[in-house]
């Protein structure tokens, strides 16, 4: 650690991120490009495709259905 990283009474300062509690700091990311994106969606439908044909669970279902109708309350208000 260079001397510049160091408080007054000489202990490690402390970066924003760094402290306890906190999660570290992640470098910024570059956003997808579409056919990065493009791609990714493919492999995931093609690694998930399975899941998308089962049946949906009846409690499931059910929680859905009453998601739904709670929606459609609201919007017609």
């Amino acid at each position: 650690m260079a001397h510049d990283d160091r408080t007054d009474d000489g202990t490690p300062a402390r970066r924003a991120g760094s402290g306890p509690g906190r999660p570290p700091r992640r470098p910024s990311r570059r956003p997808i490009d579409a056919t990065a994106r493009a791609r990714i969606g493919q492999e995931l439908q093609r690694h998930y495709g399975h899941v998308l044909a089962l049946p949906i669970p009846d409690h499931f279902r059910a929680l859905l259905d009453d998601l739904a109708e709670g929606a459609d309350r609201e919007t017609s208000r």
